[in-house]
């Protein structure tokens, strides 16, 4: 497991010999300042005790299973078990058409989510999967549809599990489509009963004129 203590700078000065003698190592990236160590999932001596220590002295400590954290090969491992449709891939959330270079290989399941929520992490082991980095948990996504869903879960991963196979994409966007049509179809009956079709041409022509 993953151990991390978040420390701003004077608590940082205060604690570092402190926690460099527990084995914490200091670490910087854009989540923020910390210290960081490794704990074998068997220590759970060694836990309580961290935990004791960061209690007394009102640190934040959270840890964190080694299996909820984002791996370095989770886009080979999708790539290997995703071949696409015809040399494309479709984005599980719009539908999108990309080839290979332009897509993100999305955790449908955020890591973030899968490390700090009970809920998120029990729904990841009741599908058979011990990893967010499963290729099940794993889908193709436009850049647009990525950066919008960010860290979100609720019907975003829902609809990435739904989006995940291209041809469910297909199929969704056909019965889209198909819906739009019937709708369209019933407007245009509704308009064609009620509202005269002087005024429907007039309405186009002003339309036209003002574009």
């Amino acid at each position: 497991m993953k151990l991390k203590i978040y420390l701003g700078w004077f608590r940082r000065l205060l604690f570092r010999r402190s926690l460099e003698a527990k084995h914490f190592h200091f670490h910087k990236d854009e989540s923020g300042n910390y210290f960081q160590r490794h704990l074998d999932d068997r220590d759970k001596k060694e836990l309580r005790r961290l935990k004791r220590y960061c209690r007394r002295r009102l640190l934040l400590l959270r840890v964190s299973d080694d299996r909820m954290e984002r791996s370095s090969t989770y886009r080979t491992e999708f790539f290997r078990s995703h071949k696409g449709l015809w040399g494309r891939y479709f984005c599980a959330y719009c539908g999108r058409p990309m080839k290979r270079e332009q897509l993100v290989v999305d955790h449908i399941i955020p890591v973030y989510l899968a490390g700090h929520s009970r809920r998120y992490e029990k729904l990841l082991t009741m599908q058979g999967m011990n990893t967010v980095n499963h290729p099940r948990n794993l889908t193709a996504s436009c850049p647009r549809c990525n950066l919008r869903k960010s860290c979100s879960g609720g019907s975003w991963v829902l609809r990435g599990y739904l989006g995940r196979s291209p041809f469910r994409v297909l199929l969704r966007e056909g019965i889209e489509t198909a819906a739009g049509g019937w709708l369209l179809f019933f407007l245009t009956e509704f308009l064609r009963e009620r509202v005269p079709t002087e005024c429907v041409i007039s309405f186009i022509e002003k339309i036209f004129l003002l574009s």
